[in-house]
């Protein structure tokens, strides 16, 4: 309740600078009803930015092997993206937050204050969550930017943060102790590090090889990996995974008996 009472400060003091009248909580209902503690090892599934015409034609293959996945969307919640969110809810995905206009918290914490980023970032996405009947109870960090005080402030609105982690082409994932958290302390972490998966398995830190083994400890420890990409498609600039990538990846957890979490179930 505390950490509530917090968020819901935050926002209204933010939205009371934007609006001149406060704005409910779009997390209040999540975090009255935090979801029971986990037991069973699984994935986190995630896709980041605004690429909804390849995420929903992938909507039957996640379907196929009862991915539940989370969207961290950013830019306005406008009608392309409502549209886009009611459909992705209606086959069981989870929304997060990605902020407004995909800055680089650290630097523009430094370079402002934390109170301009979350009037800025957090709170005109998170009104039009509220208006749009969305409920956002985690944020990823555009470009995997973030500290202890981009955690602190962020933590007090969302109940998890996501962030990435880069490993040398020579390390093994799997290995990796900062990519694992046990199902049953998973609420006890509130940011957690996410591994990319775009262009897998044709980089050296997300082969398939690599991707089975973090897949083989987490089944084995009951632990809790999350992953990340951006555009499904077969080709394309920027980041992408390819559907038949994705198929593999999708395969080799349900063979492992890993389970598909949202942001959303975790505790």
């Amino acid at each position: 309740m505390q950490r509530f009472a917090w968020s819901l400060l935050l926002l209204v003091s933010a939205a009371s600078l934007d609006a001149g009248e406060p704005i409910p909580s779009t997390t209040h209902e999540l975090r009255e009803s935090t979801p029971a503690p986990l037991t069973e090892g699984g994935i986190v599934l995630t896709f980041d930015d605004r690429n909804f015409d390849g995420w929903m034609q992938a909507l039957p293959l996640l379907d196929e092997f009862g991915a539940k996945a989370t969207f961290f969307i950013s830019g306005k919640i406008d009608a392309v993206a409502i549209d886009a969110i009611q459909k992705l809810q209606a086959y069981g995905h989870a929304i997060g937050s990605h902020s407004v206009n995909h800055l680089k918290a650290v630097e523009y914490f430094e370079e402002n204050s934390a109170e301009t980023f979350m009037r800025r970032e957090i709170t005109p996405q998170l009104s039009e969550f509220q208006a749009a009947n969305v409920t956002a109870v985690s944020f990823a960090y555009p470009m995997s930017r973030n500290n202890a005080a981009t955690d602190e402030a962020l933590s007090k609105v969302f109940r998890h943060l996501r962030t990435g982690k880069s490993i040398a082409a020579n390390e093994r994932l799997c290995e990796q102790d900062a990519f694992f958290v046990p199902a049953a302390k998973i609420g006890d972490h509130g940011c957690l590090h996410g591994k990319g998966i775009d262009f897998a398995p044709t980089r050296p830190d997300r082969t398939y090889e690599q991707i089975d083994g973090a897949f083989d400890r987490a089944a084995k420890n009951n632990e809790i990996i999350v992953l990340y990409a951006h555009r499904i498609a077969e080709s394309g600039n920027g980041n992408f995974i390819t559907p038949e990538a994705l198929t593999r990846i999708l395969q080799s957890a349900q063979q492992r008996g890993l389970r598909f979490y949202t942001f959303n179930d975790l505790p």
